[in-house]
């Protein structure tokens, strides 16, 4: 018995350690290859798109720690979850408050949320999305109609280069999935 737990403990850290490995090899090559084929329309291999698929999991899984608002729409988008029970905060930063100050005195019905950047977490999961005001018999609320459809191109968040034209592929070939979130917020 002892050496069969010693034996399955080995093989979950050589498992760890190869997918460890083979997250770097992605992140600092294989993504870049990926792109360069879609961009010559060229199909994914399948070690390719099982490449991909780890790094969008990974996004999901560790996400959570540091942004966990885009880590529930990575999470949505990869399990095709358009009801979710968990519902995140929005994120805000200048650009947002502008956005509502606008709103409020009512310079304008409707307005794009947009960063040149993404060095803030309202910019990360917020970017594209579009910003409105409501008013009904339950009170005033900021109305936010997130797309969560990734764009060809290549990003940078933090310091981690991602090539979202991959995960813009996956999307193509109905892996991920392209929706919209919905979320109101009351007016405070």
């Amino acid at each position: 018995m002892k050496s069969m737990k010693k034996n399955l403990r080995i093989g979950l850290l050589i498992a760890l350690l190869l997918l460890t490995v083979n997250q770097i090899f992605y992140l600092c090559s294989v993504q870049f290859t990926c792109t360069d084929k879609i961009n010559r329309g060229q199909d994914l291999n399948n070690y390719e798109i099982l490449s991909a698929y780890q790094t969008h999991t990974a996004l999901w899984l560790f996400g959570w720690i540091f942004e966990p608002s885009t880590a529930c729409a990575c999470f949505k988008k990869q399990f095709h979850l358009y009801n979710f029970f968990y519902t995140p905060e929005i994120p805000e930063d200048d650009t947002v408050r502008k956005a509502k100050v606008k709103l409020l005195k009512g310079q304008t019905d409707r307005i794009r949320l947009t960063w040149s950047e993404y060095s803030t977490r309202a910019s990360i999961y917020l970017n594209g999305s579009y910003i409105s005001r409501v008013t009904d018999e339950e009170g005033d609320f900021f109305w936010y109609e997130i797309p969560l459809d990734y764009k060809p191109g290549i990003i940078n968040i933090h310091g981690v280069t991602l090539s979202e034209t991959v995960f813009d592929y996956l999307e193509n070939i109905h892996v991920l999935t392209v929706m919209t979130d919905y979320v109101s917020q009351k007016v405070k």
